[in-house]
Formats: C-alpha cells, sequence, structure tokens
C-alpha cells in the first residue's frame, strides 16, 4: 500500500512538473560597462533591471557585464 502510494505521488508530481514548466527560452541583453561603478551607479544599473554577471580587470583597467530580460 505505501509503495502504491509513493508511486502515485511520484507520478503525480512529474506530471504536474512537465506541465507548469514553460518552453520558451528567456530572452537576455547584455551590456559592458568599462571602469569602476560607485554604489549610486551600481543601484541605478539595478533599477533599470540589468544584473551584474562578471567583474574582473585586464591591462584596460576594470570591466563589468551586465544582462537583462530583453525589453
Amino acid at each position: 500500500m505505501k509503495k502504491t502510494v509513493a508511486l502515485i505521488f511520484a507520478v503525480s508530481m512529474l506530471f504536474l512538473a512537465g506541465c507548469c514548466t514553460t518552453h520558451q527560452a528567456t530572452k537576455w541583453e547584455y551590456k559592458q560597462q568599462a571602469g569602476r561603478l560607485s554604489d549610486e551607479n551600481l543601484n541605478k544599473l539595478a533599477d533599470e533591471g540589468w544584473i551584474v554577471v562578471c567583474y574582473g580587470d585586464d591591462n584596460f583597467g576594470n570591466f563589468y557585464i551586465l544582462k537583462r530580460h530583453k525589453q
């Protein structure tokens, strides 16, 4: 009996997971920002929907790579 209930539960969860997913890929837009960003500038970019996905520095200085949902 316990195995039957567990099996029904597992099948139900798999069915619900399959019905509730979307098959549309999220579209992103990316932005490169050179130089050092202040907290104020980072907060302004965040208010515009940008997320920092990478930060680094190279021979030219600091850089940020940002992304947000394509608008």
